[in-house]
């Protein structure tokens, strides 16, 4: 079962000569009789929030649900505005919840019904203005659950948890070796920040760490002592696992300290001999490339912890082996964040003063820039690109090692001496290209999570001459993309840039020529795959061009059936 559409919804109501429009509700669908417009809208925004907090539904207005017969119990509705109704509902629910209010037309002539279609909210729990949560079950509307709800509130980033106070914690409980820790990262990043010339109760105020004389959540976290963190929130800890086989685990430790002390631990880990670097000869100097950079791994980290959900007695698990780094954190993605926009998609915190906490001491940044952290060092040293994934509630971060590029880290590196900026979005494209011959816009789109006409956009930029990147092949929207000349030679090497650029139609001939020698015949996708163009739409129109010259009067083949069934021939001598 799922949100009716209207043509089922008109289906339901032809049974209504045996049925009261009640006994067709169902868990996505609801009937409601018209009074007038301003307290049935009321009825709509609860409704709404309702449907919001489970799966979805749809409230149909101008349906009495208590009476049987279709002429009685379709009365309509009237006198409503839909712009006024969809904006209305907007307004009135919290967090604003966007739904679609259409009329729909019965066979009763003049009567139109309001359909009110609301999707499953993204970033529940959702209630009214007024403070009243509601969530759909079967055909109910029923009050959430005190506990529950304030569990939802939290997994949802609704109610910062980290703001909050910390109940039975004082000041006492938090440990000066923490704050004096704090003081000396900022003062390694920012020496002139406002923050360093307080004393230390006003510095714990500036980072939200006590708010109102009480030691919030975020304070706990940052700088409380190791037995009040036990005791309040042993969940906080970070569990890093080191394993140099199958089964061979060179490290179990949980940390259960406050975070600025885990994080400086872990950088011990990931700069000592446990992460293994390889060295890259690119020009005079150099590269250093470490198996999983602290950088990435540290924003990892960082992330990991600022949007764990608290409400959940799980821990952060960081599993380290030599083929790849897994961060796992409780609570799943917020806001409308999945795996497939998580890189376009702006900045939610689940924990915001514990996010503010991180900034104002220069560890992370905003507006998403971490996300770049974490991707732009690993394709830029030629390894593969990281993956986010969702395991039931869990957030799964995997950074993989593997043998990297060194043609790509030494192109990247010799452009950063050159002081030539290359983005996320080159990044992504050089790195899918090191594998496949071209890409379209269809795949660019995917890679990059991008509408088709941005990501054209960006495709082009990299085409442009200044840039030099790409070269684009065919000028309809289809068009493919391919390595331009000198990147691909140095890139792929140097047969690669004439195997992508493809051969000039007369050696083309002399292939399919050959081709024929050995099988008879040939497919136009046959003829695709033996030139290397590839399947692109711009690929298909080419061959069929060629094959289309080749079995022309002068040409050399005869065309036989009808598509898609084509098959060429040789043409036989006379």
């Amino acid at each position: 079962m799922s949100i009716p559409t209207d043509a089922e919804i008109l289906t339901l109501l032809d049974r209504l000569a045996t049925h009261t429009a009640d006994e067709l509700e169902s868990q996505w669908l609801d009937f409601k009789p018209w009074h007038d417009a301003k307290d049935d809208m009321k009825v709509a925004v609860e409704s709404a929030v309702c449907f919001a907090n489970a799966e979805g539904g749809v409230i149909v207005f101008g349906v009495a649900d208590q009476t049987r017969g279709r002429s009685a119990a379709i009365r309509g509705a009237h006198g409503y505005d839909l712009d006024t109704w969809q904006r209305g509902i907007y307004a009135a629910t919290v967090p604003h919840l966007g739904v679609d209010v259409e009329e729909l037309a019965v066979p009763e002539g003049t009567i139109r019904l309001l359909v009110v279609r609301v999707p499953k909210g993204p970033s529940p729990p959702y209630g009214t203005a007024q403070g009243l949560y509601k969530k759909r079950v079967g055909k109910n509307c029923m009050p959430l659950d005190p506990a529950g709800f304030a569990r939802d509130q939290i997994r949802a980033g609704a109610i910062d948890w980290s703001g909050q106070p910390a109940e039975e914690v004082s000041t006492a409980d938090l440990d000066p070796v923490e704050i004096a820790r704090a003081r000396n990262i900022l003062r390694g990043v920012n020496p002139d920040s406002e923050l360093l010339k307080l004393n230390d109760k006003a510095f714990l105020v500036g980072l939200g760490a006590v708010r109102n004389d009480k030691v919030t959540h975020a304070g706990l976290l940052l700088f409380g002592r190791e037995q009040a963190l036990m005791n309040i929130c042993p969940q906080h800890q970070v569990h890093y696992v080191h394993l140099t086989s199958d089964t061979s685990v060179a490290r179990n430790d949980s940390y259960r300290f406050g975070l600025l002390n885990i994080i400086e631990r872990l950088q011990w880990t990931f700069t000592g001999p446990a992460n293994p670097e390889q060295e890259l000869a690119v020009g005079f100097f150099k590269l250093r490339i470490p198996a999983f950079p602290w950088e990435v791994v540290r924003e990892a980290v960082l992330n990991a912890v600022t949007h764990r959900d608290y409400s959940d007695p799980g821990e952060v698990l960081i599993r380290h082996t030599n083929r790849e780094l897994v961060v796992s954190s409780p609570g799943g993605f917020i806001g409308g964040i999945t795996p497939q926009n998580i890189l376009r998609h702006e900045p939610i915190s689940r924990n915001r003063t514990l996010a503010e906490a991180f900034e104002k001491l220069r560890l992370v940044e905003k507006a998403g820039i971490g996300r770049r952290r974490i991707f732009i060092p690993m394709l830029s040293y030629g390894k593969q690109m990281p993956k986010y994934e969702t395991q039931g509630e869990r957030v799964v971060l995997r950074i993989f090692n593997g043998s990297f590029d060194q043609r790509l880290a030494t192109l990247v590196a010799k452009w950063k001496q050159q002081e030539r900026e290359i983005d996320l979005d080159g990044l992504l494209v050089l790195s899918f290209l090191r594998d496949h011959d071209f890409i379209d816009t269809v795949t660019a789109s995917e890679l990059l999570q991008l509408p088709r006409d941005s990501t054209r956009a960006v495709l082009d930029q990299l085409a442009q001459p200044r840039t030099g990147i790409l070269e684009r092949r065919g000028k309809t929207k289809a068009a493919s993309y391919y390595l331009a000349k000198g990147i691909a030679m140095d890139l792929l090497g140097k047969a690669a840039y004439t195997k992508t650029k493809g051969l000039e139609p007369i050696r083309y001939a002399e292939m399919v020529k050959a081709f024929l020698a050995d099988h008879g015949a040939i497919t136009p996708q046959e003829c695709r795959e033996l030139l290397g163009l590839g399947e692109s739409d711009t690929a298909r129109v080419e061959v069929s061009r060629y094959l289309k010259q080749w079995s022309s009067e002068m040409g050399f083949l005869r065309r036989e059936g009808k598509p898609p069934k084509v098959v060429y021939y040789p043409r036989k001598k006379r």
